[in-house]
């Protein structure tokens, strides 16, 4: 278990977690789930280790098959659609 001190944001307590962990990569969007993380208490920021953030960018490098693919909407906002 790794001790990350307080949020850098807020001063929260970070404690350690398992999370889903959203990461965009030259334009493509990865989802990771079961991630070994800090997450503030107070404002949920995460924290990575080196060793975690490393094995994620080598794994999206390297990686031709992933265990399941997810299909996203996407939208182009307008401003007409803000009324």
């Amino acid at each position: 278990m790794h001790k990350y001190g307080d949020c850098s944001f807020c001063g929260g307590e970070v404690k350690e977690d398992r999370v889903e962990l959203d990461y965009r990569y030259k334009g493509s969007l990865y989802i990771f789930q079961n991630v070994p993380s800090g997450v503030c208490q107070q404002c949920g920021e995460k924290y990575l280790i080196a060793e975690v953030a490393k094995k994620i960018e080598h794994k999206i490098q390297t990686k031709e098959k992933w265990e399941k693919t997810i299909s996203i909407p996407v939208d182009v906002f307008t401003e007409g659609a803000a009324v």
